[in-house]
């Protein structure tokens, strides 16, 4: 009996540390603080949420260098294959093209993943990496989050459990590598 209730006991804990994960509201005027990698480079990086419909428009600052954002098509949003390949991007507004995405993957990519824990994208195969070995934290709690690692392991997201918006907070292997840790 008293390993039942130590079963019963261990099990709500367990329930309950997965219940407490966090996922951030994203919606129009959301800011997020970052840090991008590129080619050895740390710099901050503030990225807005200029729009949540047709074109989504992400935004962002680079302090010393400037500004701009990237709009998404409503096709690269539900059914994009591959992230934009940006290292330094362009000032002003960049529109890319239907099959692409940045800073999220497709609502479709996202679907898979939920339903079969693989997706492709960029010609790369993800699954979910297990067992999960590092939180990632956002606002100082634990993120709602899918790990996820390509097949040959070069690279790596971390993507918010959020359909609507799923979005990478954190990348490796990718031409810039972004890790958020604060949305507002």
């Amino acid at each position: 009996m008293k390993k039942v209730i130590a079963i019963c006991f261990c099990l709500t804990l367990a329930f309950g540390v997965k219940a407490q994960r966090t996922v951030p509201e994203i919606k129009t005027g959301t800011v997020m603080y970052a840090t991008a990698f590129v080619q050895g480079q740390e710099f901050p990086l503030l990225l807005t949420i200029k729009s949540t419909t047709a074109p989504v428009s992400i935004g962002w600052s680079v302090d010393g260098y400037g500004e701009g954002a990237f709009e998404m098509s409503s096709k690269s949003v539900e059914s994009g294959t591959q992230l934009l390949a940006v290292s330094q991007p362009a000032l002003g507004v960049t529109k890319i093209a239907d099959t692409e995405t940045f800073g999220i993957i497709s609502k479709a990519a996202f679907k898979t993943l939920v339903d079969t824990k693989t997706f492709t994208y960029g010609g790369a195969k993800f699954k979910i990496k297990t067992p999960e070995t590092a939180a990632v934290k956002i606002n100082g709690k634990e993120a709602d989050v899918f790990h996820v690692i390509s097949e040959d392991g070069k690279q790596e997201l971390w993507i918010l459990n959020n359909a609507a918006f799923p979005l990478i907070v954190q990348s490796i292997g990718q031409a810039t590598d972004i890790t958020i840790s604060e949305i507002k």
